[in-house]
């Protein structure tokens, strides 16, 4: 089992440090989003070949992160944790300076190969350090972090893109970088590596709830990226295009009330919180469905609301149980943890790219609806025996 560090008060200086460093890192995954067009025009290839970085850099963290945790199993976490910022630092750098694509997407390599490394240290950094019975609320202030990124991060990355250029935002957010390691520097503390505890022996013990927990949260995540990657077309074709950057915004701020909402009861409610998550998102798609079939903006926004918060509060309530059920050896089930949550983003994304490619836009919430609902069913029926 990986060691707690001893506190007994709350450490919210070194959480919110490891919360603004996922701000910076998560904010840099996204950046082309807000700024496809330019940096398209600027390099002279085509809008699809930069979107298609999103997707290399996603293969990338999927394949390389389990690897890069079994290399550096022995190494103290806290130098670790801070040496992926240089390559997020060396990214930012060649992304800023790339006079061709080609050095683009080496920096956007570059950021990547430590991106799983970076989320699989996160959450057991935060609770080790945490005191004893408020893993969750350490998650969820570290989640605070990247969902952040989504409500302000993105936004404001592309707002100062259409002021300096997209080259001068990333230099921007280099200087992000440099904020997040000196005040890791300073608040962090020590945190060896902690060999995984043995393997227990009795029959009840080794009922491991790890796969039927990797099944669980595969269908939540492509549940959630099949509608989510589509959700501007969503409300384009209900509200209006007009009202698609409200639309995006709300789904940011009902993000942050379910990451709130997770925080503070999932210590508490592990199970439940998580079966909560995934049942509203069926019902969220439910609601989607509905507005779609009666052109109303206002029940999509009712939609999103329930999506946002349901999607906000996902990370945290499913890492948490992660940490919980593979507590012999955490920073491993962390690790299994980020790759199937890559997975689901991609397999969500091409899968709502297949509905709407076919002209069936509402293929995307029965999509999230079937796997919202499943992913409940799973957890409930399969995993929780397992974690009771």
């Amino acid at each position: 089992m990986t060691a707690p560090i001893k506190n007994t008060s709350f450490p919210i200086v070194p959480l919110a440090a490891m919360g603004f460093a996922a701000f910076v890192y998560v904010t840099f995954e996204m950046f082309a989003v807000g700024l496809i067009s330019p940096m398209a025009q600027d390099l002279g290839v085509t809008e699809g070949r930069i979107g298609l970085l999103m997707t290399v850099y996603a293969g990338l963290v999927a394949v390389v992160t389990i690897p890069l945790m079994h290399a550096t199993r022995h190494i103290n976490r806290r130098p670790l944790y801070m040496a992926t910022l240089f390559f997020l630092m060396g990214g930012i750098v060649l992304q800023a300076l790339a006079p061709n694509y080609w050095v683009l997407a080496a920096g956007r390599i570059t950021a990547a190969f430590t991106h799983g490394l970076f989320w699989s240290l996160v959450n057991p950094m935060a609770a080790r350090i945490a005191p004893a019975g408020q893993t969750g609320r350490a998650v969820a202030a570290v989640s605070l972090g990247s969902t952040m990124s989504t409500v302000m991060g993105a936004p404001l990355a592309t707002a100062i893109g259409h002021v300096i250029g997209w080259r001068g935002s990333t230099w921007v957010l280099g200087i992000g970088v440099v904020i997040a390691f000196v005040l890791l520097y300073r608040t962090l503390p020590s945190l060896p590596a902690v060999p995984p505890a043995p393997a227990a022996t009795d029959a009840k013990a080794t009922r491991s709830a790890i796969p039927s927990l990797i099944l669980y949260l595969t269908l939540a995540v492509t549940g959630i990226f099949c509608t989510f990657t589509y959700l501007a077309l969503l409300v384009e074709n209900t509200a209006g295009a007009g009202l698609v950057p409200i639309g995006l915004s709300m789904y940011g701020v009902f993000g942050l009330v379910g990451v709130t909402w997770a925080g503070r009861r999932v210590d508490m409610r592990m199970i439940r919180l998580n079966a909560a998550a995934a049942g509203l998102m069926a019902v969220a798609a439910l609601t989607g469905l509905l507005a779609l079939g009666t052109g109303s903006g206002i029940i999509m926004f009712i939609m999103i609301a329930l999506f946002g918060t349901a999607n906000g509060a996902l990370p945290t309530v499913a890492t948490t149980i992660f940490l919980h059920a593979g507590q012999r050896n955490q920073d491993l089930v962390s690790s299994i943890y980020v790759v199937t949550f890559q997975v689901g983003i991609a397999s969500g994304s091409a899968l709502g790219a297949a509905t709407v490619d076919s002209g069936f836009l509402a293929g995307t919430l029965w999509s999230t609806l079937a796997l919202g609902t499943s992913s409940a069913v799973i957890l409930s029926f399969v995993s929780r025996p397992k974690l009771r």
